[in-house]
């Protein structure tokens, strides 16, 4: 059973694994794994730095499938405080197989009415969630989730983009810069920005809704 109190998502057909969830984390390898040489996830899946060493340590080949197109109207969008190189060779990066980001408003100088804004365009369904790339991310989810139907979380690694996953499935993160590298930024960008439609827990989403029901009263 993974980490997330679920069994992994996962299918075993001879000697390849196929792998159908958005994350692979070493605990749910260690369970799936039966003298597999070949483990297939889809093209955004995020493998963490765990089961990339349970991986290299068994042997086991790693071969990234296409997924189908994400429609139009469902892209995530992304923004920065200011430019960041390891972003946009990403960014670059990711869309050549195909356009699943789209530029949000760049800050003009007030961090929090820019949070708002790009919070306000997530809620309003521009797109489908939204990555933010910024030097103070506590401040921006603290804006953001102000937004009726708002989850966001402010995140440095891959393994708490994983585990924001597993517990919240936010459709809006915020990411410590500078410090991440060029492959943090695209495996964070891989696991949350797929075409799949955003599931958060039924418990913590009813939690939500009374919440923001009291919000706004």
């Amino acid at each position: 059973m993974g980490a997330n109190g679920q069994l992994p998502e996962a299918s075993a057909d001879g000697q390849v694994l196929r792998w159908t969830g958005r994350v692979v984390a070493a605990a749910d390898l260690r369970q799936s794994l039966n003298g597999h040489c070949e483990l297939q996830v889809p093209e955004r899946t995020i493998i963490t730095p765990l089961a990339w060493e349970e991986l290299r340590a068994r042997g086991v080949r790693v071969r990234s499938q296409a997924t189908e197109p994400v429609p139009a109207g469902r892209t995530w969008g992304f923004a920065q405080d200011r430019a960041y190189a390891e972003v946009a060779s990403a960014v670059k990066a990711l869309r050549r197989g195909g356009p699943i980001l789209t530029e949000m408003a760049s800050c003009d100088g007030a961090p929090c009415s820019w949070s708002r804004a790009l919070a306000e365009c997530v809620a309003r369904g521009e797109c489908q969630g939204g990555v933010v790339f910024c030097l103070d991310p506590g401040l921006v989810c603290c804006v953001a989730n102000k937004v009726a139907g708002l989850r966001a979380v402010a995140i440095a690694t891959i393994a708490q983009a994983a585990q924001a996953l597993r517990a919240l499935d936010p459709n809006f993160v915020a990411v410590a810069m500078p410090g991440r590298t060029f492959f943090e930024i695209q495996q964070i960008l891989r696991c949350l920005c797929g075409p799949a439609e955003r599931t958060c827990p039924e418990g913590v989403a009813r939690t939500l809704r009374e919440l923001d029901g009291h919000a706004h009263r």
